[in-house]
């Protein structure tokens, strides 16, 4: 049902979207509510377009069962962190990380291993959830800053939604610029192991200047290896099913149920352990704080597919484009375009399946598509975890208890790729190149 939209429309849409999301994200309210005047101006909008109700409701249940795993995700986030925490498997984890990992530096093993994790699992949720969620206490009980912890977090939980295989961001990039799975990853991997180098470099001078406290250092109790190996059962089997590619509510559900055979068999009540899934432990937040953001998810996933039914913003995307020549022009253009839709569109595929689709004929024609799939893996992937109300960066946050704009600047991988990528780009103008 494509309809075409005046730029006062477009940006009316836009700033009634904005405006009350920052000022959730500001004033604490909810995000649900926020998306209210937005969402409400676009179907009034998309209404006066000659386009059927019926059409609007089959774009909007088609736009909620799109996210309803997302939205899954997060309740079993709510139900996994306070089931994990009665059962002791992130006490354990913690103090095996305290005792293996050098206090001096912290925050670099924090982010190599978080990068290993999501590039093996193809997840940056899943990462965070198998070891995010240790490190960060770990991180808090060296009364490192939360937010500079969770910054390491983060940063190597992209590097595998970005770079994996077995992400689902990987997969959409490579079929949007129409390469295979071997050439996009020889595409992407350069830039990738620049950043990587850069992001270590950093955390490393972080290290070196912010010290863990010295009380601290040594604060590791003694290894229970007994213990620990019941401990180690949840994170395994949840390792092990994202590993062998099983569905999401599956691997998570299986985690839950093996921390709470533990937990029972540790002496915790059935009873404590409902209250404790449903309220939080602690400052872990449990499945009633998870609520208000399924809701956002559901009515994002309703929004988005409006937008990309409509092709509202596809005609901008072609008159942006008009240079033919300097690949860094159209690099900067790219990642602009990239940061201005992701702004706007809170599920991570929509940016990725509409500025891949949009720009590929341009990119094929003018330059190659090789460079399209490296540009957006380094841009369009990482700006889903920078922007507050992207359904990705409250999941990641949720996991490590920081809030999106506190964790942000120290999310250092995340903001220094499209630096990379443009600098990569920046050379004389450059005609097409054929492979």
């Amino acid at each position: 049902m494509r309809r075409t939209f005046t730029y006062i429309e477009i940006l009316l849409i836009f700033l009634l979207t904005l405006l009350p999301l920052m000022g959730a994200v500001a004033g604490g309210f909810p995000l649900a509510a926020a998306m209210l005047p937005g969402t409400g101006a676009l179907i009034t909008i998309t209404l006066g377009k000659n386009v059927r109700w019926t059409e609007l409701i089959a774009a909007v249940k088609k736009g909620i069962y799109r996210n309803r795993n997302v939205a899954w995700l997060l309740v079993f986030i709510g139900l996994l962190l306070p089931t994990w925490a009665l059962a002791g498997t992130i006490d354990d984890l913690n103090n095996l990380f305290l005792n293996f990992i050098s206090p001096e530096f912290f925050l670099t093993a924090a982010f190599l291993i978080t990068a290993v994790m999501s590039i093996t699992v193809g997840s940056a949720v899943g990462a965070l959830s198998i070891v995010g969620i240790p490190l960060m206490s770990a991180g808090i009980t060296l009364q490192l800053p939360e937010a500079v912890v969770a910054g390491a977090l983060v940063s190597g939980a992209f590097v595998g939604d970005r770079s994996s295989p077995l992400s689902s961001s990987f997969q959409l990039l490579a079929f949007s610029a129409e390469l295979s799975i071997q050439n996009h990853l020889r595409t992407i991997i350069p830039t990738l192991l620049a950043g990587m180098a850069a992001v270590t470099l950093i955390f490393l001078c972080i290290d070196l200047t912010i010290r863990p406290d010295a009380g601290q250092v040594n604060g590791g109790e003694e290894v229970i290896w007994s213990s620990l190996a019941f401990s180690f059962i949840p994170p395994l089997l949840l390792l092990g099913l994202i590993s062998l590619g099983k569905d999401m509510k599956v691997c998570f559900s299986s985690a839950i149920a093996a921390a709470g055979v533990i937990l029972l068999f540790r002496g915790v009540s059935p009873g404590a352990w409902a209250a404790g899934a449903f309220s939080g432990v602690g400052t872990l937040n449990g499945l009633v704080d998870m609520l208000p953001f399924v809701l956002f998810i559901l009515l994002v996933g309703a929004y988005c597919q409006i937008i990309e039914e409509t092709e509202m913003l596809q005609p901008l995307l072609e008159r942006v484009f008009t240079n033919t020549t300097s690949l860094a022009v159209n690099t900067a253009q790219t990642i602009g375009v990239a940061a201005g839709v992701s702004l706007v569109s809170p599920n991570q595929s929509f940016p990725i399946l509409l500025m891949g689709r949009s720009l590929l004929p341009h990119w094929k024609k003018h330059f190659h598509q090789k460079y399209l799939s490296r540009i957006l893996a380094d841009s369009t992937v990482m700006f889903a975890g920078l922007v507050p109300w992207s359904l990705l960066a409250i999941l990641c946050s949720t996991i490590v208890g920081v809030p999106v704009l506190y964790y942000l600047p120290f999310a250092v991988f995340l903001w220094i790729m499209p630096i990379i990528t443009l600098g990569c780009s920046f050379r004389k103008k450059t005609p097409r190149q054929e492979e």
